[in-house]
């Protein structure tokens, strides 16, 4: 336990998450268009083919383009999930955007959630806390998937 808790000390945050796509400027629209910054770019040869977008401090999401991929490769991630205060307002404004999003459903863990695609078909979770999150409270939820 001691050994444990000295790790997970020394781990401040997720820095970044890390997705290939098939078409870099369609998917730098889409992450722009959810509010994503543009902080610096890839290029190789002088050819851009990847941007790192800023989410908020110190959190990133990194794209990769290659065109020959065919879909979503899975290395054993299932998917992120974008946190924030607001489900409703985020909702609302997505919808002004033209971003299709899932029904917002209270998950089994006590912790609103949605569900979106970026334009190669990963599939994100954006959630809210709620002060019953299975995240704060601890214990045992009995999964409803």
């Amino acid at each position: 336990m001691i050994c444990q808790l000295h790790l997970a000390a020394m781990f401040k945050r997720i820095a970044h998450i890390c997705l290939n796509v098939r078409n870099l400027q369609q998917s730098l629209d889409f992450y722009t268009r959810l509010g994503l910054v543009p902080v610096f770019r890839f290029t190789r040869k002088g050819a851009r083919f990847g941007v790192y977008l800023k989410l908020a401090d110190s959190a990133f999401i990194e794209i990769f383009e290659d065109p020959t991929l065919e879909k979503p490769v899975n290395t054993g991630i299932v998917h992120f999930c974008l946190e924030t205060e607001d489900l409703d307002r985020l909702t609302a404004d997505l919808q002004t955007r033209g971003i299709a999003c899932s029904e917002k459903k209270l998950g089994c863990d006590h912790t609103w959630q949605i569900w979106l695609k970026d334009p190669d078909g990963n599939a994100f979770e954006v959630h809210q806390y709620t002060p019953k999150s299975m995240q704060f409270t601890g214990g045992t939820v009995e999964a409803d998937w």
